[in-house]
């Protein structure tokens, strides 16, 4: 992709330092990341925290980070599907400003009401309080889990506990 010329409006970084980061990020729109070997991404909340919405892959951190309305996910599938799937999902966005917009909105509203350090403080405060001291039970955040990924054709269905 680095090679060819992509769309207008279209711009693939490629490796950047560390330094240079938000500063691209800060213009994304959005934040595509569609990775299946990235299990923490730390990446999409630092999107998110600009407001800028992120567009991942269902599976392991990113698409439990990326709640109902705070992002676009697509579904886990082969490299083919993955690729079909996300080219699907840049056109449809690239035609809603207001929707990126929104939901940017939405997920930085979402950072910083739970993964600013003050907010972190505050529910181990809520915590250490309920176990010390039987205070009420805290409400945790919960990620969601990832979509179940598709079986292969032909492939057993899974095994449920």
């Amino acid at each position: 992709a680095l090679r060819t010329q992509p769309a207008p409006g279209l711009t693939f970084h490629g490796w950047l330092a560390h330094e240079q980061v938000q500063d691209v990020l800060a213009n994304a729109t959005p934040m595509a990341l569609p990775s299946v070997r990235e299990f923490g991404g730390g990446v999409v909340l630092e999107a998110m925290a600009l407001g800028v919405p992120p567009l991942v892959v269902d599976y392991a951190g990113p698409g439990e980070l990326v709640g109902d309305g705070l992002g676009f996910k697509i579904p886990l599938d082969d490299r083919a599907g993955i690729i079909r799937a996300l080219r699907g999902e840049l056109r449809r966005l690239a035609q809603a400003p207001d929707l990126l917009a929104e939901t940017g909105a939405r997920a930085r509203a979402h950072v910083e009401a739970h993964f600013t350090w003050a907010a972190k403080a505050r529910q181990i405060a809520r915590v250490y309080d309920w176990v010390t001291q039987g205070g009420p039970r805290p409400t945790l955040l919960h990620a969601q889990p990832p979509a179940q990924r598709p079986p292969k054709a032909g492939a057993p269905a899974p095994k449920r506990p």
